[in-house]
Order: C-alpha cells, then structure tokens, then sequence
C-alpha cells in the first residue's frame, strides 16, 4: 500500500500526463487556426473529439478520485499555504467539477465547436448568419445543458459557466460592478468623445502600412517587452489568440491590416502579455494547478496591462517612435503626441479587439447581458441578431453594418466559450489596480519604458503575480497584491487622467 507521498507522486505524475494529452489537444486546435488545409477540418474536428474523450477518461478516473479524496485528508493538504496543499484543492476541485460532465457530452461539444469555428470563419467571411445559425445553436444548447449539470442550489446556471473561468465569481456581483462602472464610464465617453469631434481626423486615414514591416516591427516590441521566442512564437491568424502547448512552448497570434499601423501591433501586445503570463508560471509545477494562472480575468489583467497601460503611455511611444519610423515610414508625417493622441482616442466603433479603452467595456456589457439571457433566460439563438444590433444602438450609438461587424465578429461564441466576456472587463480593472500597486513599490515606471526597459515591471509581476500560480482564489489573490478588492476606481481614475 502507498504512503501518502507516494500517492502524492503518483497524483501528480497522472496530473502531468494529462497536461501533456491537453497540451496535444491545444497543439491539433492551434494548428486549425493557423495552417491547417481547407478540406482538413472535418477530420480534425473527429481527432479534437477523439481526444477530448480520452483526456476526460483521465481527468475523471475512479482510480485518480480515490487518490484526491485521501490527498484531501492527508497531512499535505492540513498547510493551507503550501503549495501541495494548493494543488490537491486545485485537482480534487477540478476532478469533482469534470466528475458531474457525461462524456457522451464532453465529446459531443468537442465536436460541435471544432466544426462550429470552421464554419463560423467562412459565414463571417461571407457576411451569412443564417449558414453559422444551426451550428451556433447546437453549441449553445450543449452550453446549457452543461451549465444545468453544474449549477449549483444557491446560483444560477450561468454562474456554472463563469466559474470556469474566474473561480468563485458570481454573476451578480459582477453585474452590480459593471452597472456602476457603466454609469461612471458613460460621461467620461462622451467628454472624450466631444473632445476628438472637434480634433483632427484619424492619421491612418489614406495610409498604408506594409504588411510584413508591421510584423516585423511587432516580433521585436514582444521581444524588447520581455517575451522568450526561445520559448513561444509568433504567427497569423483570424482571430488573436494565445495557448500554451508545454513548459516552454508558448504561442501567440495576432492579425494585421494595410491600413492600420496598430491593429496587428497591439494584437501581438495584447497576446504577449497572456504569453509572458504562462511563460513566468512555475514550470517544475506545469500541469499543476501552482503551475497554471489564477483565472482568465488575472490573465487578462495581464495582456491588457501591457497592450494599453504599458503600450498606450507617453513613455513608451518615446521610445518606440524612431523605430516605428524606420518600420513604417507613413508615420513620419507624424509626432509622438498626434500619434499618442491618435492611439488613445475615444470614439464609440464596432469592433471590440480594435475598440478604445474607455468604450471597450461597452462592448463586453453587450455579450455579457446577452450570454446571461441565453443561459438563464428564453433568449433564442435565433434573435440575437436584432437585440445585438439594439444594444449596440442603446451602449454605444451605432449600429453594424452587417453580421460580419456584429455578433459574428467574435470567434467565441463558436468555440463555446461562454462565461469568458466578462472576464475581459474584469481584466482591465484588475490591471489598473495593479498596476498602481507596482508603481507604488517601483516608482514611475514612464521614465524606465522611454529608455525601453521593461523588466523591472516584468520581473515584479512574475514574483507578484505570475509565479503564485492558481494557489489562491483571483480575488484574494487581487486583495494581497494591491491592498484592495475588486473595485473600478483605480481603473476609472486613470482613465481620467489620460483622457480628460
């Protein structure tokens, strides 16, 4: 019979198999938004499957729960602090929640969003709804019928779906915090917005912006940053994303267009500060809960950090600009205030990923309420069209022009990622009140980015953020780092200061 750090042992060693079929799994889903061929994706969608029941074989083995349960009495898990006794909460957390999933489910909404994003980027590409229609109610179906297994007595479904990815947040309370904020975000639009109606007109208007210039230009700025190409890598796709395949296999992917000096600059921003996020986790801990990030809403507190606090600031331009002068020579018509003013202007768009920081939460409001009345409401698929074309109106004073700038803009949906909108809000008040931590400790960091360096924040966010792993909940993790809890002050103020 084994002792307890026996099984130990061989609760991790069944743990990190299981990351390294996950990390296969992220290689055969990267791959599908990358290179794969045209006529491939059918069989991909049957490997993704095939796969998926196997990885939720192990994940909800007898044999691996018996494990956990005793773990869970042991002595390793009596040290609440210890990061044994955080990982077995993390694991038996994980095994109980994937306990309850059949996997005649788990396998059939692997295929459904393995087929759902295929189609999702041709009908988004044509403009059709109606082609993406069929599928997108299939994987909202299979959303709700998980979000009913999970649901706990005392919340609502859609909090089943939330808590995946922000552990222990509820619904609404993040409601009530994002009805406050959009109360106070709704005067500071519109005085910045009165503000750029009387300015001059944008600075990419008329100009082109060499597509393989921007790339490059983008690979060094992730570099500079702190992001280890010896350890992730940099590529094209659809729709910007990041995944982690390994310890040291780190991919990001971003988008660029001829007419935009920063659309694909800020996308490769946006996913190196996810990147760097993976890449300053404990690797001895990879396929560990203390080896994986503390919730989607601290990891976009990273990539929001360092694509609009960091990548937004005077200092950073100043010592950006002569290399995007030398990159993209259309911008030497330019200074770096009018490009600052330019990158930091508000006004009310239609595509989120490339919408100002102040309007953004606008756009993450709109899914949230929508998601929230397709899974605890009588919402039907088949309506979203027009009530996303009314929100818009209602939050933002445009309306899109098409599908294709409207609810299909985003490959979310189509990947059953349910639950996730909101942590992007979540994000940026988490990266505003962090932030402000680390100034407090290191000082203004404006003078340390125009001379372009960037590892002193870097380096302080690996030991406060990024090395704690998944050892505490986001938001005790929130409350040691910066003295406070979840609260849009910090957010709204710098807001303020920037833009009024």
């Amino acid at each position: 019979m084994m002792n307890h750090r026996e099984l130990l042992q061989r609760t991790y060693d069944h743990a990190r198999e299981t990351s390294m079929l996950a990390g296969t799994l992220a290689l055969l889903e990267w791959d599908q938004h990358t290179y794969i061929p045209s006529r491939a994706g059918a069989f991909r969608a049957d490997q993704i499957t095939c796969l998926s029941g196997i990885l939720h074989e192990r994940q909800t083995s007898p044999t691996y729960g018996d494990w956990l349960a005793t773990l869970a009495e042991s002595d390793f898990a009596k040290d609440r602090e210890s990061i044994d006794a955080a990982n077995i909460r993390g694991l038996l957390r994980d095994f109980k929640r994937n306990i309850q999933l059949p996997e005649s489910l788990v396998k059939a909404t692997a295929h459904a969003t393995s087929i759902g994003q295929q189609i999702w980027a041709e009908a988004r590409a044509n403009d059709d709804f109606i082609s993406f229609l069929p599928a997108l109610e299939t994987i909202i179906n299979l959303r709700r019928e998980e979000a009913s297994i999970l649901q706990k007595p005392d919340r609502t479904k859609y909090d089943s779906l939330l808590d995946q990815y922000e552990e222990g947040a509820d619904s609404e309370h993040i409601a009530n915090v994002f009805d406050s904020l959009r109360r106070e975000l709704v005067p500071i639009v519109q005085q910045a917005s009165e503000k750029e109606r009387i300015s001059s007109r944008k600075i990419v208007a008329g100009s082109v912006f060499e597509i393989d210039a921007q790339r490059r230009l983008a690979r060094w700025v992730a570099q500079q940053i702190g992001f280890d190409f010896d350890r992730g890598r940099l590529d094209d796709t659809e729709h910007p994303f990041c995944t982690t395949l390994g310890p040291h296999d780190h991919r990001i992917l971003s988008r660029y267009f001829p007419d935009s000096y920063s659309s694909g600059l800020y996308g490769v921003l946006h996913e190196a500060g996810h990147g760097m996020y993976e890449q300053g986790t404990p690797t001895d801990m990879h396929g560990l809960p203390a080896g994986s990030a503390a919730s989607l809403g601290i990891h976009e507190s990273q990539s929001r950090l360092w694509e609009n606090v960091v990548g937004r600031s005077r200092g950073f331009w100043r010592w950006l600009l002569p290399h995007a002068y030398q990159h993209l020579p259309p911008l030497r018509d330019f200074s770096l205030e009018r490009i600052r003013e330019d990158l930091n202007r508000v006004e009310p768009s239609l595509i989120r990923i490339e919408s100002d920081e102040a309007t953004y939460n606008l756009h993450i409001f709109v899914r949230f309420e929508i998601e929230k009345d397709l899974i605890d409401g009588d919402l039907k698929t088949s309506d979203l069209p027009d009530l996303w074309n009314q929100r818009y109106r209602e939050y933002l004073g445009v309306t899109p022009l098409n599908h294709a700038t409207g609810l299909m803009q985003d490959v979310h949906w189509s990947a059953g990622l349910i639950g996730y909108f909101p942590t992007y809000t979540l994000g940026n008040l988490y990266a505003a009140q962090i932030m402000q931590a680390a100034e407090n400790q290191l000082g203004d960091m404006e003078e340390l980015f125009s001379r372009g360096e960037f590892f002193p924040l870097l380096e302080w966010l690996r030991v406060h953020i990024h090395s704690r792993g998944r050892c505490i909940q986001p938001h005790e993790l929130m409350r040691q780092v910066t003295g406070k809890p979840l609260e849009a002050d910090s957010f709204l103020n710098y807001l303020k200061s920037k833009l009024l």
